[in-house]
């Protein structure tokens, strides 16, 4: 019978195998979250991306509504908020964006601008809008809205665009801030 000597075997015991793999584990595990990391950063940039994409759009769209030579139709008096900018003969509403957080269409519908009530299309999943148009009082040419009432016509207004998304569960925004004027260059001019 053979016998063997303790001293002359070599190897490694189970606990060296068990701190070998638990070591693995961990580096694998480090990884797989740095890959997810990787993926929900990507994502958000992607939503990021977007979110700017219908703030700018949305802007245009107002600024275009302004331009709009078509003054019974749209122009500077239909810039504002829905129940906004009322008509001095007859008091009635002109503005056409819609107010508060709503979702976010794909088409502009009939009207052609988007942000208003006749948005049409598909709902962009994840993302909501919010136009906000306020009043800027002009001291030079005070109009009824500013803190010394005057007669003249409001000539400028902010235009604010905010876009809601989310990235997992976190929230975040974009925000378009401008002002918009109604002023012409009268002749004799530049």
């Amino acid at each position: 019978m053979k016998t063997f000597d303790k001293r002359s075997q070599s190897g490694f015991t189970y606990i060296d195998v068990m701190v070998a793999i638990v070591i693995l584990l961990v580096g694998i595990l480090a990884l797989l979250a740095a890959i997810s990391a990787s993926v929900v950063r990507g994502r958000g940039q992607e939503q990021q991306v977007m979110a700017k994409q219908i703030a700018t759009s949305t802007m245009e769209s107002i600024m275009s509504v302004k331009e709009t030579s078509d003054a019974s139709r749209l122009g500077w008096r239909r810039v504002g908020n829905v129940g906004s900018n009322p008509d001095p003969d007859t008091g009635i509403p002109q503005g056409i964006f819609v107010t508060g957080v709503n979702n976010v269409f794909t088409d502009p519908g009939p009207d052609q601008v988007l942000g208003t009530a006749d948005d049409e299309g598909i709902v962009l999943n994840g993302f909501q809008r919010e136009i906000i148009i306020t009043d800027i009082c002009d001291p030079d040419r005070p109009s009824p809205n500013c803190p010394t009432p005057g007669t003249a016509p409001v000539r400028m207004r902010s235009v604010q665009v905010i876009v809601t998304y989310f990235i997992g569960t976190a929230e975040f925004r974009e925000v378009l801030t401008t002002a918009l004027t109604d002023y012409e260059i009268e002749d004799g001019g530049i």
